[in-house]
């Protein structure tokens, strides 16, 4: 069995807020494409595997045009798909974390090249594989996502358990409200002087009231 552990103290740029951000990507995915499962329509398990996976693909493209951390390696193979989170290259599958597929073992050269990058920008000593378990409910929806490191035997060696609900880890800034200056304009001395006189009317001349 995998041991928990804190990813962003062995990879420095899988932070918590990343992981959330992109785990909260596929859940969505997931859960939309969930909905749209209908067995009686001759929906099965193989069409909506296809939908979720091409969903999850999508999302995280489109996320990565204007998310700086985050990019799509260019794969050789059209349904091959892997990510990078900072400098980590991921791949993710359907399943338990303790239950890596074979086929998700499998390092692609886009990825053998970015984990040389990742060893000489981060520093990082670790030969292990790092992937995203998303492991759906009865109903086909997310349960649980989970970032699994894999010794290059195969077996899962530690694992994490991201948060579904990102407000509990995302601090939310609201933005700053920009106020035009104040408008000063001159005071008409006729003005001045008709409410000096009233003054003088209510409260006499020394200010006080008669």
């Amino acid at each position: 069995m995998p041991i928990p552990f804190e990813p962003w103290l062995y990879y420095p740029s899988l932070t918590l807020e990343r992981l959330a951000f992109v785990a909260a990507l596929m859940r969505d995915a997931r859960d939309s494409a969930a909905l749209l499962h209908d067995v009686e329509a001759g929906d099965s398990s193989w069409s909506l595997g296809s939908r979720v996976y091409s969903r999850i693909m999508a999302q995280i493209e489109q996320a990565s045009v204007e998310t700086p951390w985050l990019r799509v390696l260019a794969e050789s193979q059209t349904l091959r798909f892997t990510f990078v989170v900072g400098s980590i290259p991921l791949k993710f599958y359907r399943g338990e974390a303790d239950e890596v597929p074979r086929k998700c073992l499998v390092r692609s050269y886009a990825e053998l090249t970015q984990t040389e990058l990742a060893f000489e920008s981060d520093g990082i000593e670790s030969t292990s594989l790092l992937r995203i378990a998303i492991e759906p409910d009865a109903l086909g929806r997310t349960s649980t996502v989970a970032l699994v490191e894999v010794e290059e035997s195969g077996s899962p060696l530690r694992v994490f358990q991201i948060p579904l609900d990102s407000a509990n880890v995302i601090e939310m800034t609201p933005k700053p409200i920009n106020l035009a200056p104040p408008s000063l304009e001159p005071i008409d001395e006729s003005t001045e002087e008709k409410e000096s006189g009233g003054a003088e009317d209510r409260f006499g001349s020394t200010g006080t009231k008669s």
